[in-house]
């Protein structure tokens, strides 16, 4: 921990936290960290499925879909490392090694440590190493939701529109346990942009927390909106593969360069590490916009919304059967309103100024 000055002990000493990490926080962290490494196990076996059954395309689909998140996700998380010690040389050390490693096997395992360490403090009335272990939790909150976000869209988003589409092309293998992890994605990729919105908001003290309502409307919203572009793309995918893929990289792209020279973002050090993280979070685009720098959104949210109507629209018209196509167009729509209603309604501190 760093030196502080007498005048910032009694500062410290006398400052209360407006938020606490609460026992149900800490669980609910090492079950994530937990689901994380069952994940890419269960993800390692649906490749060995595939091969075992002679679907090398598949196979070779699911792999990829691991391997590239795991490589973009691992680049991203040193570059925040890197940043974030500015005085250090994180690089030469091996304890980066070893955090990447960790962090990717079991995501939220330094977010389980700073909340742990967190309740010793407060145990022991520890009021200065409390407040720097609530920092450090934040810190690592706000990091890893950054990094869950790209496992998400990344990897379990791509793998989910190839189940989706194999399911859709073959009806017949539809079982129950296909439509529990289909159920279960859906619900987890809304709640990890719930929590990924929440984390950045907490991290900012001059923000309000999102109330009950917020995230509860929030999470509907999100859940329309990605349920309907997945839904939407695996259909795509199921009967145009490659090119289903080759529009997907061209959003990903379009939008990543648009993000890249509208917002600038300053990720890290380079303008080509910029313009990765840019590329990155144009991925999470083909599903859903989420804000990248702190501002107005109102605008960004109309035209992202409106370009997505549009595709959905034209690949419901040409392509889409009509039952699909009302069920696809309806959540989106339902998607809309929800959001148009969460910014007026539930948003913290909301005024025209902000939104």
């Amino acid at each position: 921990m760093e030196y502080v000055d007498d005048q910032t002990k009694e500062n410290m000493q006398s400052a209360t936290l407006s938020h606490q990490i609460s026992t149900f926080n800490i669980v609910m962290t090492a079950i994530s960290a937990f689901m994380r490494f069952l994940t890419i196990i269960m993800n390692c076996c649906l490749a060995y499925e595939y091969w075992r059954s002679a679907s090398y395309t598949y196979c070779h689909w699911t792999i990829m879909s691991i391997l590239i998140p795991m490589i973009l996700t691992t680049i991203i998380y040193a570059n925040v490392l890197i940043v974030g010690h500015p005085s250090k040389k994180p690089v030469d050390n091996t304890r980066l090694f070893w955090r990447l490693v960790v962090s990717f096997l079991f995501r939220d395992a330094s977010t389980l440590n700073w909340a742990l360490k967190y309740t010793e403090a407060k145990r022991r009335g520890d009021k200065i190493a409390e407040i720097e272990c609530y920092r450090r939790h934040l810190m690592e909150e706000c990091n890893i939701g950054f990094l869950r976000l790209f496992d998400s869209f990344l990897e379990t988003a791509p793998q989910k529109v190839l189940q989706l589409a194999i399911v859709l092309q073959n009806t017949k293998s539809l079982t129950y346990v296909r439509t529990f992890t289909f159920l279960v994605y859906f619900l987890s990729l809304a709640w990890c942009l719930v929590a990924y919105n929440r984390s950045n908001r907490l991290v900012q003290l001059d923000k309000y927390d999102i109330g009950a309502k917020g995230l509860f409307v929030q999470f509907w919203f999100l859940l329309c909106l990605t349920a309907s572009r997945t839904i939407c793309i695996a259909y795509l995918a199921s009967i145009f593969p490659m090119e289903t893929f080759a529009v997907c990289i061209l959003h990903m792209v379009l939008c990543g360069t648009i993000l890249f020279i509208a917002d600038t973002p300053k990720f890290g050090k380079s303008p080509l590490m910029n313009y990765i993280l840019c590329l990155s979070f144009g991925a999470v685009y083909i599903f859903i916009f989420t804000p990248v720098s702190d501002g107005p959104t109102k605008y960004k949210y109309i035209i992202y919304l409106l370009l997505c109507v549009l595709q959905n629209i034209l690949a419901c018209i040409f392509w889409i059967p009509f039952y699909l196509a009302i069920l696809i167009n309806a959540l989106y729509m339902l998607g809309i309103v929800l959001v148009i209603y969460y910014y007026l309604k539930c948003h913290p501190g909301i005024s025209s100024a902000i939104f």
